[in-house]
């Protein structure tokens, strides 16, 4: 369905004078409920008069919920395809293998441990002697579910092929890559390109695989992750 662009997407109301719009978002917005409004905790936009509250206290704007993962077993499918994608297509295969476990935000905090104010957790690589987890927050959107899958799974490929690397930069930005290399094998293309965008946290080290791949290849740069901790 197309946009109004005629109202607000918050109140409804009549946009006469200016208004906003948020990145990748066609919606547009009043002044007043971009000042005054709760803030979609996926997405960021100003909620509507109907939104959706979860149990751990988040809230969704309709938009987000309706892509939103909430079922363990098809979470627990998206995330194994996701794997396999990885392992298949750019040989990030893991021979001892990790857990999956869908979690909500507190359990999450839990996991983490203390993050500076506004960094928000939405997945996490945990090793506990031999057992190996990956965590996912529930209610993601499919997209963000399936980048944030492929991140903690390339930290789980690093643990276990090349777990002398401290290096954080290397670390955060391959990890980064393969979720970039995974929005191009599902075809989403604009989201690819928009970890590109500068204001994304982790644009630099992204960058700098991508020059890596550039030079080596994908099995190259997964070669030499596995050597740049030896030398």
């Amino acid at each position: 369905m197309a946009a109004d662009h005629l109202h607000c997407a918050s109140c409804g109301q009549s946009l006469t004078g200016s208004y906003y719009v948020l990145i990748n978002r066609p919606e547009r917005f009043c002044p007043q409920c971009i000042a005054t409004r709760p803030r979609c905790s996926t997405c960021g936009a100003p909620l509507g008069n109907h939104f959706w509250k979860l149990h751990d206290g988040r809230q969704q704007c309709d938009a987000c919920h309706a892509v939103a993962i909430y079922d363990p077993v098809q979470a627990q499918h998206l995330f194994q395809q996701t794997a396999g994608m990885l392992a298949e297509g750019m040989g990030l295969r893991l021979h001892v293998g990790v857990a999956f476990r869908l979690v909500d935000a507190p359990t999450m905090a839990r996991l983490r441990g203390p993050t500076p104010p506004g960094q928000d957790t939405l997945g996490l690589y945990r090793r506990q002697n031999h057992v190996r987890v990956i965590y996912l927050l529930y209610g993601l959107p499919t997209l963000i579910f399936r980048i944030t899958a492929a991140h903690e799974y390339a930290h789980a490929w690093q643990a276990e092929h090349c777990p002398l690397l401290r290096n954080e930069f290397l670390r955060e930005g391959h990890a980064e890559w393969v979720a970039y290399q995974h929005l191009l094998q599902l075809g989403s293309h604009k989201a690819a390109a928009r970890m590109l965008d500068e204001n994304h946290p982790y644009h630099k080290p992204l960058r700098y695989l991508l020059q890596l791949e550039s030079q080596l290849g994908i099995e190259g740069v997964n070669q030499y992750m596995m050597r740049v901790d030896i030398e």
